[in-house]
């Protein structure tokens, strides 16, 4: 026991240095009113504890339990009347959905032409959706998945930064994430409780489902949906919000480590570049969005952008954008990226083959 001691007094003691100093440094991105500054505050917080070598690491039940809180929170700001227009416009929806995909594509081909990584692995790097759940489907197909999970964290930080400073800048001062909402008593807790645990038992028991644990705030969200249409408050308490984005952003931070620092170091700087890259081409197709579909110039972004479900929600929540719209998208484009996404990565990779092939 003397020896278990000091390691677990340690990771107590990281542990609160992680729920303390997330806390305290949320509270300060409020105060200077960033959007997100739910989220921030613990990914700044694990990175930092993380490169100084903590151990400490998001368990995959409270991670999956986070999705899930965040997906209420979706469905409780969800107006079925714009989801019913956005579905009525779907050839636009699916058409912008292929597009991220192919720009994600050709950035990976750039990725690698720049840095001298296989083409494989930078593809797969900067493939949209969840990034656990490309991470997980590399390491399947036996792709180097370290510098894939490097790639996948470095992008999603870099679209939350950038659509932070965007929203900072085009919408001003963040909306409060249950501005207009009813107020949550016991029933609502309870069952933002309870779609928590059906998300957890969905990732859990139905591994024949594509990238599960990517489903579970979808999950939460067609249930919250279905309950808010009828008339039951979902609204969840700010203390559940907050303990659930403390998890998502830190399972984010938390994983900026030493040595995956190290792994991606021989390709710096030219992924970050080749990130912001993807992060023009996708603003740019953001922009077109707009006019296309009549959408502000945010929620277009927002609905184009390479990063995950639950932290463009909460920006999303956060600068007052059209929810439903970017939610529909997005939602697509995670279906899209799981079915899609690597039958096209393959096949891009096979016709450059075929076109340049080895020498030798």
């Amino acid at each position: 026991m003397s020896g278990v001691a000091p390691e677990s007094w340690r990771s107590a003691a990281h542990w609160a240095l992680l729920a303390g100093g997330s806390a305290g440094l949320s509270a300060l991105f409020g105060i200077a009113h960033v959007p997100a500054a739910l989220m921030l505050g613990p990914i700044v917080c694990g990175a930092l504890l993380a490169m100084r070598g903590s151990q400490i690491r998001v368990a995959r039940p409270p991670y999956l339990w986070g999705q899930a809180i965040a997906g209420t929170l979706i469905a409780l700001n969800l107006d079925p009347a714009i989801v019913g227009r956005t579905v009525e416009i779907w050839p636009v929806v699916l058409a912008f959905v292929l597009l991220t995909l192919a720009l994600a594509c050709a950035v990976g081909l750039v990725a690698a032409r720049l840095t001298g990584l296989d083409r494989e692995v930078t593809v797969w790097g900067f493939l949209p959706g969840m990034a656990g759940t490309m991470i997980a489907l590399a390491h399947e197909r036996g792709i180097d998945s370290r510098m894939v999970a490097f790639i996948q964290i470095l992008r999603l930080l870099m679209v939350i930064a950038t659509m932070v400073v965007v929203g900072a800048a085009l919408v001003g001062p963040p909306v409060p994430h249950d501005a207009g909402a009813p107020l949550p008593d016991a029933l609502s807790t309870s069952v933002a409780m309870l779609l928590g645990l059906l998300g957890i038992c969905v990732s859990r028991f139905a591994p024949i489902v594509p990238a599960g644990a990517s489903l579970v705030p979808l999950v939460a969200l067609v249930a919250g949906s279905l309950l808010t249409i009828n008339g039951i408050n979902v609204a969840p308490p700010y203390l559940l919000v907050a303990v659930a984005y403390f998890f998502l952003g830190a399972q984010v931070g938390l994983r900026f480590t030493p040595d995956m620092i190290r792994t991606g170091a021989r390709a710096m700087p030219w992924l970050p570049v080749a990130g912001a890259l993807l992060l023009v081409l996708c603003a740019g197709s953001g922009a077109l969005l707009s006019v296309v579909a009549g959408v502000d110039l945010m929620s277009a972004m927002l609905a184009t952008v390479p990063g995950s479900v639950d932290s463009i929600a909460l920006i999303a929540l956060s600068t007052g954008s059209d929810i439903s719209f970017i939610m529909t998208l997005q939602t697509v484009r995670l279906f899209a990226v799981v079915l899609l996404g690597p039958p096209m990565a393959r096949g891009m990779l096979a016709l450059l083959r075929r076109l340049r092939p080895p020498e030798g």
